[in-house]
């Protein structure tokens, strides 16, 4: 039997498309085969990547255009990527509708938000750790009952994070699953679709030792798998 092909979402730094391998490696570790996508607004391609891919894993990166959330950049600290916001705005509603496993990574939270509907702070304080990814600093309180609590079974998990944004109006289909210490959105998921669900922090730096973000990325493969 094949493993899954999941079409992974890029940024774009200097004109190259840039991500990182940690993606790739957790995808394959758990059974399914990843393969990085051309960001373009190109409805034929859109189309073969509808029905190509088993699903999509929406990786992080830089900010969202305020725009797509009907404001004009208010900080510094905001910056944004063009080519992947016109490819994202268009293809996560695309690859919604098929009904295709989703999961969304960081900024990829935060992209299915915007693109489903939803706003974001522009800029939060305190949550962009000094320490390597591999460490967990903070903690976060998971909903009981969510996709995420039946996923791990956990209610509450120490996390890496490195955003300054973060989700303050939640997209109509979604709902929270995790809550940060201070009080802001940490994971969610979509009601309306069988797996679609985003985390704020990113599991694929740690997961090799941390059994519920295994559970997470094994819960996607075998969603992607049926």
């Amino acid at each position: 039997m094949h493993r899954p092909l999941i079409g992974i979402f890029p940024s774009i730094n200097d004109g190259r498309l840039a991500l990182s391998p940690r993606y790739l490696n957790v995808l394959w570790n758990s059974g399914a085969m990843g393969c990085i996508l051309e960001p373009t607004t190109d409805p034929e391609k859109i189309a073969e990547y509808k029905e190509i891919f088993d699903g999509f894993l929406i990786s992080g990166g830089v900010d969202i255009d305020p725009s797509y959330y009907g404001e004009e950049i208010q900080f510094d600290s905001v910056h944004t990527d063009k080519a992947r916001d016109d490819f994202e705005s268009v293809a996560i509603k695309e690859f919604y509708a098929t009904g295709k496993p989703i999961l969304g990574i960081c900024r990829g939270l935060q992209a299915l938000n915007v693109f489903l509907g939803g706003k974001l702070y522009q800029h939060i304080d305190n949550h962009r750790q000094e320490e390597p990814g591999h460490i967990q600093t903070h903690s976060v309180d998971v909903v009981k009952g969510s996709m995420l609590f039946d996923i791990t079974n956990e209610e509450k998990l120490m996390v890496n994070t490195f955003h300054h944004q973060n989700i303050k109006e939640l997209a109509p289909t979604l709902v929270a699953d995790a809550y940060s210490y201070d009080g802001y959105i940490e994971a969610a998921h979509d009601v309306e679709h069988k797996f679609c669900i985003g985390v704020q922090w990113h599991p694929e730096m740690y997961c090799a030792n941390d059994e519920a973000m295994k559970k997470l990325f094994i819960s996607f493969v075998n969603a992607c798998k049926k």
